[in-house]
């Protein structure tokens, strides 16, 4: 018989999605009821209850059930790069024939209550040779019985003693009844990845009885029976790229503010459209401006595409580097596009490709936001799977910004409207869905934060107005969707961060609701202080876009209404970027990055503008040359008819 839904679970989630969107407290909201708990423990039968009894001196014998010993060996000194040495082919044949991860130090596992355990047996090795490790291991599998297990680790949190740190993640080489394979679990969703609680958890499970797969760990294979070298190669290049990123992800911020910077500055002298500058001076700023545009959105993008381009080993010198020379290829593209086409067509080209690039990444499992400059760090222990804050915001503010400045240069064309009636909705309904899904992205602000915004650019598309009521309906519509998501993600048993986040609102949902606002209010701070420069820049400009859009001054008047598909897109993401500062727990990241595409989009039509007064100017410039031309050859005319009259 098919297992029901848990369905005392799906009411408490539908109950807790709607104290979410009303302000008062929520009252008896009693935690998940048990299976059996409906009002009285039914009675066990007598054969139960005679079976129950005779087992009872067994397990006060045995108080250690199970069979088979389970061998921990730790070794801090031990690498996956020990593992192409041709001095270990034992290791080597276990990684190729056994089950292998990397190993996030989440927290650390009391291995001193493990070792009670008379089946298990506990070794640390502190030698930096790879050879005694290997004679050691040796010496155990070569004696293995058939219920036995080894794991050997080089966790920190697998040490009895915490006196060594790593930089990076630990290695795993798990051999438990012929598992093959990368192992994974439901905590992290990486092939290759686990947490320290993971295998802690195997380890206990080992310990009450042999299994194939312990705990909630699942193996998926990844190589023939003996890929050791390539599985090696793959864990190896995954810690790297992790510690690298981490490493030069500070140097990576400094660069970015301060190009960014820059590049603000230049704006600021184009962005008032009643002051009149020079022509010629013009002609060297808009090309300039636009560059350095090109320049920061390509940045973002290159955060992301550098993995397909890093080396099997790196560094944090390397993958900086990398990373600049995969935004100066983006970049490079997107100028050439810029001379041969269009400048309106290098922005809509990044555009799209950073819109593309993340949802086809997390439609793949996301192996370009596993770790990266402007996603969540696994070493951190924050998030593992799913996309995170900031890429979510990206992909989303790049896809309203794209569709705005293609309907601003196609408004009045068939394909224009046809983009506007199905392509925008359908692109909507895509990138939400792709975000917000348990399966995929499993960004659970995307489902509020994205369904307004993707509803209010719509309506602005469409010319319907947007007032408080219909912004109201709009939020009740998201909360309405996030319900269904709850609804669906609960009734499997398999469930995302958002299952788990409702299990603990069911627990205790203001104290959960007071985490979030607290870090959010935290990671608002942190910025601050890490840059009170910059966070009164990120101020001023938030409220002069405002400004620009609500009160229009001089020629911002007509500078709207001639561009209606790009304001409404505009307005879209003002009003996205407001609710993320209130329901997301990033601070002014994410509105800072939905920011940087609004500006780029405002800027890049402003530069528009002023090119036509270069034109313009350039066209009287020709006219008043050829008027001047032709005086003058009027004038030799003139006076060569008068020397031949002479």
């Amino acid at each position: 018989m098919a297992a029901m839904p848990d369905f005392p679970k799906i009411i408490t989630s539908l109950l807790i999605a709607l104290a979410l969107m009303a302000p008062a407290t929520l009252a008896g909201c009693a935690p998940r009821a048990s299976a059996d708990a409906d009002g009285g423990a039914a009675e066990a039968p007598a054969e139960d209850q005679a079976a129950a009894s005779a087992e009872a001196p067994e397990a006060a014998e045995n108080p250690y059930p199970g069979t088979g010993q389970v061998y921990l060996v730790v070794a801090p000194n031990l690498s996956w790069d020990d593992i192409n040495n041709e001095s270990t082919p034992v290791l080597q044949h276990l990684v190729g024939n056994g089950a292998v991860a990397n190993v996030i130090t989440e927290r650390k596992i009391d291995v001193i209550r493990l070792v009670d355990n008379p089946r298990m047996h506990y070794m640390r090795l502190n030698d930096t040779s790879a050879s005694v490790i290997e004679s050691y291991v040796s010496g155990i599998y070569a004696n293995l019985g058939e219920n036995d297990s080894l794991i050997v680790t080089s966790s920190p949190s697998l040490a009895k003693i915490d006196t060594y740190r790593l930089d990076g993640y630990g290695l795993l080489i798990m051999v438990d009844g012929g598992d093959n394979g990368l192992l994974s679990s439901l905590t992290v969703r990486r092939s290759g990845l686990i947490t320290s609680g993971n295998l802690g958890d195997a380890i206990d499970q080992l310990l009450l009885e042999k299994q194939r797969n312990p705990a909630n760990l699942s193996v998926s294979a990844f190589t023939g029976s003996y890929g050791a070298i390539q599985r090696a190669d793959t864990l190896s290049r995954n810690d790297s790229i992790a510690v690298s990123v981490k490493e030069s992800k500070d140097g990576f911020i400094s660069m970015f503010i301060a190009l960014l910077g820059i590049t603000l500055v230049l704006s600021m002298g184009l962005i008032s459209l009643d002051i009149h500058i020079r022509p010629r001076f013009l002609a060297y700023l808009l090309p300039i401006t636009r560059i350095l545009w090109i320049v920061m959105l390509s940045i973002p993008l290159a955060t992301f595409i550098m993995h397909l381009q890093l080396p099997s080993f790196t560094t944090a010198e390397i993958t900086f580097d990398f990373f600049l020379f995969v935004a100066m290829e983006i970049s490079f593209v997107c100028i050439i596009v810029a001379l041969v086409f269009r400048w309106t067509y290098s922005l809509l080209l990044i555009l799209a490709l950073t819109t593309f690039t993340l949802l086809v990444d997390q439609l793949l499992g996301g192996p370009m936001t596993v770790c990266g400059y402007l996603s969540y760090s696994p070493i951190e222990t924050t998030r593992y799977y799913g996309i995170g804050n900031e890429g979510a915001s990206l992909a989303f503010s790049a896809w309203i910004m794209l569709s705005g400045l293609v309907l601003n240069r196609f408004a009045n064309t068939g394909p224009g409207r046809h983009f506007k009636r199905w392509v925008f909705p359908v692109g909507c309904v895509v990138v939400v869905t792709i975000l917000a899904a348990p399966w995929w992205g499993c960004n659970f602000g995307t489902l509020i934060w994205g369904t307004v915004g993707s509803i209010v650019a719509w309506s602005l598309f469409n010319n319907v107005r947007v007032t408080w009521k219909r912004m109201g309906a709009f939020v009740l519509v998201a909360f309405a969707l996030t319900i269904g998501v709850l609804f669906l993600d609960s009734a499997f048993s398999d469930e995302s961060h958002l299952g788990v986040t409702t299990d603990a609102l069911t627990g205790g949902w203001y104290l959960v609701a007071f985490r979030i606002i607290a870090d959010m209010l935290r990671l608002s701070w942190n910025t601050i202080l890490f840059s009170p420069v910059l966070a009164a820049i990120f101020v001023a400009i938030v409220a002069f876009m405002i400004y620009l859009r609500w009160k229009k001054p001089g020629q911002y008047r007509t500078f709207w209404d001639e561009n209606r598909p790009f304001t409404a897109a505009y307005t879209a993401l003002v009003a996205t970027a407001l609710l993320m500062l209130l329901i997301e727990d990033s601070g002014i990241l994410m509105p800072a990055l939905v920011l940087l595409y609004e500006t780029a989009g405002l800027l890049w039509l402003v530069c528009n503008r002023h090119s036509w007064h270069i034109r313009s100017f350039t066209r009287r410039r020709m006219n008043l040359d050829f008027e001047q031309m032709d005086h003058r050859t009027h004038d030799e005319i003139d006076k060569n008819q008068m020397s031949l009259r002479f």
